[in-house]
């Protein structure tokens, strides 16, 4: 996800740069305009307000830059992955588990001819283990040129989440968890670095044997 939140940040740096040229423009109109003695003041008052409604649409648009996540539970926590990385959603159902494979390998997959390991990323995050349920699913996902599948204990939805409403990871998570965390919202939805996770020593030994 790094490489997408530099992506992201680049792009939204031109953009920022092109809203704050014409935030700049629309101020100098109002000094322009306040400094043009040939206006009458009601009509000056007119322009001003229409220059200051010109503002707020500037601060509004920046207000509103997203990012858009999938979000699916964990045990007892709330995790979410860039929508730019997911390619679909399946419920989880014939795994073939794979002989001498690490604990957080659940096995293989068959979608549509394509076979996809499927991994629990709980064993990273030091979360305990819980059964395969009818709400379990698989995301399929494509990061850091691998195409796995992430088990979830279940898919709660899409969701749209301000860039300002995104922390960087606290402390509190943990050094080696905090690797793996792009960010957390107020309400501790935990935004998972999937670039980061993929490219996890283990995942990529684990893929390279499949």
């Amino acid at each position: 996800m790094k490489n997408n939140v530099q992506n992201n940040g680049h792009n939204g740096h031109k953009s920022s740069q092109k809203r704050e040229t014409r935030k700049q423009a629309a101020v100098t109109s109002m000094v322009d305009v306040v400094s043009d003695k040939g206006l009458s003041e009601e009509k000056i008052r007119s322009i001003l307000e229409e220059r200051a409604k010109q503002l707020a649409k500037f601060t509004e648009v920046k207000s509103e830059e997203a990012m858009q996540l999938v979000v699916f539970s964990l045990a007892n926590e709330t995790y979410a992955i860039a929508t730019d990385y997911v390619r679909e959603v399946q419920p989880l159902r014939d795994v073939t588990p794979v002989p001498c494979t690490p604990r957080f390998v659940v096995g293989v997959i068959n979608i549509r001819g394509a076979i996809y390991s499927v991994i629990d990323i709980r064993e990273f995050f030091g979360l305990p283990q819980r059964e395969v349920g009818d709400l379990t699913k698989v995301i399929l996902v494509n990061a850091a040129g691998l195409e796995v599948g992430i088990l979830a204990d279940d898919v709660l939805g899409a969701k749209s989440i301000p860039l300002t409403d995104i922390r960087p990871p606290l402390d509190t998570h943990g050094g080696a968890k905090e690797g793996y965390i792009a960010g957390v919202t107020r309400d501790m939805l935990i935004i998972l670095d999937l670039e980061a996770l993929l490219r996890d020593e283990r995942v990529i030994v684990r893929e390279e044997a499949s």
